[in-house]
């Protein structure tokens, strides 16, 4: 666990992938006896004088789970409380046993993103506002499930790199359908022929020139990712469902990367780019999500825009700042103190 943050382990029902058929979650927070003394009077403030306190609840993506902490500190230090979740068969949710990652629908996702929501709701408050942050995949199911419950207190949606099309765009995705079917005749949890190149760790890992050393999803809890046949199917169906216009009531803002760089070989301009999904996909297809969505590039990032180079991740955190403040919270967030907070990224 990180220092200074607790966990929580939510039983969320029968589920048949799960060990002893019950789908496990995992929700993470700061430890509220560890915040600093200025940063238990900011959210005193916040409440009081704003009169609501803020939060921030965030869903990682695949092959993930909940470990940037320098994520979760930047939106501390400005008084709102940051709430994550380890989905089931994901990070500190996966058990011995289980196939990592493995979903059949996405919606079942619910469950987790219910529950976390009701939790921070049940510790901030009934008057907390709520922006949801999704990440890759994580941005794919908070849309769709932000779309469907339309979840009380979740004023916006902010989304980093949501996978919201495959690479290409929606014909690439509908000439591959029939070669997935194909698969699933043998079965739901049939290893797809997808390899990793490796580049995206490249570009984050300090030992390869990146700038992180948190631990990978393998290295913290054992769990073997592979994607498999019904867990792209439940994909593909996630995206139609976008393809085919969601209507999400809130603001959404979607940022990637400025450009994809999508090859087979290694090329040190990927440290600045996306090398995992399509940025132009994602650009077209975020402007099916609802009635107000603001698209934004951040150059320089790479897949998570958080753990781009400082310049690019602080242009980031810096926009979602401003925006969330606006949408999400329609509360004022001093410019010296997000400035300091930036600097510090």
């Amino acid at each position: 666990m990180i220092d200074g943050y607790q966990r929580a382990t939510v039983h969320l029902g029968p589920d048949p992938e799960g060990v002893d058929g019950q789908a496990i979650a995992t929700f993470v927070r700061k430890n509220p006896d560890k915040l600093s003394f200025v940063e238990r009077v900011r959210r005193k403030l916040r409440h009081r004088v704003f009169g609501k306190p803020l939060a921030i609840m965030y869903l990682h993506g695949w092959n993930d789970y909940f470990y940037r902490r320098h994520a979760s500190e930047y939106w501390e230090s400005l008084g709102i409380a940051f709430y994550a979740v380890d989905l089931r068969r994901y990070g500190r949710s996966y058990r011995a046993g289980e196939t990592a990652g493995y979903i059949e629908d996405l919606h079942d996702y619910a469950a987790e993103l219910d529950a976390l929501r009701d939790q921070i709701v049940r510790e901030m408050g009934d008057d907390v506002h709520i922006l949801a942050i999704g990440h890759s995949e994580g941005g794919l199911i908070m849309s769709l499930w932000v779309n469907r419950e339309q979840p009380h207190h979740v004023r916006a949606l902010a989304l980093n790199s949501p996978w919201l099309e495959l690479q290409g765009n929606t014909m690439f995705r509908l000439i591959t359908t029939p070669v997935l079917k194909g698969f699933l005749l043998a079965g739901g949890k049939t290893p797809l022929p997808l390899n990793d190149p490796g580049f995206y760790g490249r570009t984050i890992e300090r030992d390869s020139g990146g700038e992180w050393d948190y631990p990978s999803s393998l290295a913290a809890t054992g769990a073997q990712f592979q994607p498999r046949a019904g867990w792209m199917q439940a994909i593909f169906r996630g995206q139609a469902e976008v393809a085919a216009g969601l209507d999400i009531q809130v603001p959404v803002l979607v940022c990637t990367s400025d450009r994809s760089m999508l090859q087979g070989s290694w090329d040190e301009a990927m440290r600045e780019c996306d090398v995992v999904l399509d940025v132009v996909a994602i650009r077209q297809a975020a402007l099916k999500l609802g009635d107000l969505v603001t698209v934004a590039r951040i150059r320089g990032g790479i897949h998570d825009l958080t753990m781009s180079r400082p310049e690019a991740r602080r242009h980031y955190f810096g926009l979602v700042t401003s925006w969330g403040g606006q949408t999400a919270w329609r509360t004022f967030l001093p410019t010296p103190l997000v400035r300091s907070a930036l600097g510090r990224l």
